[in-house]
């Protein structure tokens, strides 16, 4: 080849390669300007084809599955997936906070010249407002976690992606950015598409201006004013409709995220795509802000025949699986609404809140019995904890009517022919509905996922919740006023062969049983009758016969036809320890442990 021709082939390969290498750079460079995107609609535990970008080594994963439709069972995302670095160094880059510099929420609200101790009343509050403003909203708090939940290993990229939306009312200063700082904090940003406050017609000054301009700093962050009050119930549904992530996680504004709070949840998720997830709720003290460890897998939602929540002890029997497996989430009842986590799919086709309910309060009741009974499932993860602060009181305008309205609305909805325990149990301030109330607005659910009758969950998931007998006046704990204990059976605990009732702490529902009172003077519990043994109060088959029992003011009298006599509790030797039983004595050496309280009277109409 001349010499020449050799001149000007060497220069056009220099000059293809500084064009190849500008193109690459260049391709680079688009591909780093496009944000990190949700999976489309996720469907169990399966994706769509996406991009995932790691923030830190700005290198790429592309998973790629089929579709599938709320598939339960372990994650396939990674079997076609291709990894450009051996699981990105087991996700420590992948795993880099938000980090992201900004103005304090504090500092905003000082520059538009208002002061954080605007509105400091306790009495509109329900805490000690001083308290929580000089406690930090970057603080550290104890990892409450059950230990073995430490070395829990997740496949991030496997995992679906959440939109986290707080509902905001008339929220202080303090305990909203903490709850912001904490999730900035403990959550992985690959992990969070994006983060939405419905502000549901606040007046404080603190969350107008100063808040748009706080929520500016972050791409990530929006805020939507609404023009009418929405209510928990319709905030959480206009976030949902706003989200565009796999997963909606529901953080109530005073919460607090503790470490590895979100993974759990998204875990459970990816391998259950019907089950609503509550993390462990952990509790901030309303008076010293004290970050305090409530839920040590010990503890699991209930509700009564009021519709009332509670949380309670587990059972044994749950407890001993829980224990074989502390990380695993397990079932519960119902769910407490201030924090909970839904694949954002299924939410919307199983109705999503109840949105004919006023203000506050009972939805999370119903979303757990519609949930449940239309084939999908409610659970507590042990590995993810977050804190809310229960208060005495609700800061903004809300009548005891409007939640026993709410309550009223899931028994007509859910309960069946079982409805008529609810308003026994609700002393007559719930009426029975008009016959122009409606209660038709999660129809179409029941048909679509031929949902169940309420008997079910009593037989499967709820058996604790007993059906009164009929003929019952009284029905529940029996409670000694002068010892504050309540009563049950204990095995080992016999006369001549029959249960003696005992004592036991009134919070262990599983020891400490409901007793029913019943109108023809039967004293009743779990389907056995209440007799007397050499004056030791037994439990026996019911026969004709038996003698009669009336509450009478607080002395529980019972009747043979020849004597009367009041229960008493005493202490007795049984097997060479003392315990406590129940006597009966004459009504004339009464004292304080003679008195007693059987549960609440039933309101019948």
């Amino acid at each position: 080849m001349p010499l020449l021709s050799m001149r000007s082939f060497k220069g056009n390969t220099r000059i293809l390669l500084v064009v190849i290498f500008v193109l690459s750079w260049a391709s680079r460079l688009l591909w780093l300007t496009i944000p990190t995107r949700p999976r489309s609609n996720y469907n169990g535990s399966v994706f769509p084809k996406t991009s995932l970008r790691d923030l830190s080594s700005q290198k790429y994963v592309v998973i790629s599955t089929s579709s599938k439709k709320y598939i339960d069972g372990e994650s396939e995302a990674f079997n076609d997936a291709k990894i450009w670095q051996s699981k990105l160094n087991e996700h420590e880059s992948i795993k880099t906070k938000f980090g992201i510099p900004r103005n304090n929420f504090s500092d905003i609200i000082k520059d538009f010249n208002i002061s954080l101790y605007k509105d400091i009343d306790p009495n509109r509050f329900f805490l000690n407002v001083t308290k929580t403003h000089e406690t930090s909203v970057n603080r550290n708090v104890p990892d409450t976690r059950p230990p073995e939940c430490a070395s829990v290993k997740f496949d991030i990229l496997s995992l679906p992606v959440a939109s986290i939306v707080i509902p905001l009312h008339n929220e202080l200063w303090s305990t909203f950015e903490r709850l912001i700082n904490s999730v900035l904090k403990n959550s992985p940003k690959v992990l969070v598409h994006e983060i939405i406050i419905i502000d549901d017609l606040s007046d404080l000054e603190h969350l107008k201006a100063p808040l748009d301009k706080y929520v500016e700093q972050f791409d990530f962050m929006r805020i939507h004013r609404a023009q009418k009050r929405l209510g928990t119930m319709g905030s959480r549904v206009v976030g949902t409709k706003m989200a565009k992530g796999d997963v909606v996680v529901f953080l109530d504004s005073h919460d607090e995220v503790n470490v590895g709070w979100l993974e759990p949840l998204l875990h459970e998720l990816s391998k259950n795509g019907t089950a609503i997830v509550q993390p462990s709720i952990d509790t901030v003290d309303a008076q010293t802000f004290e970050y305090l460890k409530f839920f040590q897998n010990n503890f699991r939602g209930h509700f009564k025949w009021s519709m009332a929540f509670s949380f309670v002890p587990i059972p044994p029997k749950q407890m001993a699986e829980i224990k074989a497996q502390p990380t695993k989430a397990f079932d519960t009842p119902a769910i407490v609404g201030c924090a909970f986590a839904v694949n954002r799919e299924y939410f919307q086709d199983i109705g999503g809140l109840d949105t004919g309910m006023r203000t506050w309060g009972g939805e999370d009741v119903e979303l757990s019995i519609r949930v449940w009974l239309c084939g999908g499932s409610m659970k507590i993860s042990p590995c993810s904890h977050v804190a809310h602060i229960f208060k005495k009181g609700h800061p903004f305008k809300m009548d005891y009517s409007d939640l026993v309205y709410n309550n009223r609305r899931t028994a007509e909805m859910w309960l069946g022919d079982y409805r008529k325990y609810f308003y026994y149990f609700n002393a007559g301030f719930a009426k029975p509905p008009e016959p122009s109330d409606k209660f038709d607005i999660m129809d179409t659910v029941k048909k679509t996922f031929k949902c169940k009758d309420f008997r079910w969950l009593l037989e499967n998931v709820y058996p604790e919740l007993e059906v009164p007998p009929e003929g019952t006046t009284y029905f529940g704990n029996l409670r000694n006023d002068g010892s504050g204990k309540c009563f049950g059976t204990a095995d080992s605990v016999v006369l001549r062969s029959y249960p003696l009732l005992v004592s036991a702490e009134c919070s262990l529902y599983y020891k400490a049983r409901n007793f029913a009172l019943l109108e023809n003077g039967h004293l009743m519990m779990n389907g056995k009758c209440i007799k007397v043994k050499n004056d030791f109060l037994i439990v026996a088959p019911c026969s004709v016969g038996m003698g009669k029992w009336k509450l009478e003011g607080k002395l529980l009298k019972y009747a043979d036809g020849v004597h009367s006599k009041c229960a008493m509790q005493v202490s007795k030797n049984v097997n060479s320890e003392m315990i406590q039983v129940i006597k009966l004595i004459s009504c004339n050496n009464i004292n304080k442990t003679s008195e007693w309280e059987i549960g609440q009277k039933l309101f019948k109409s």
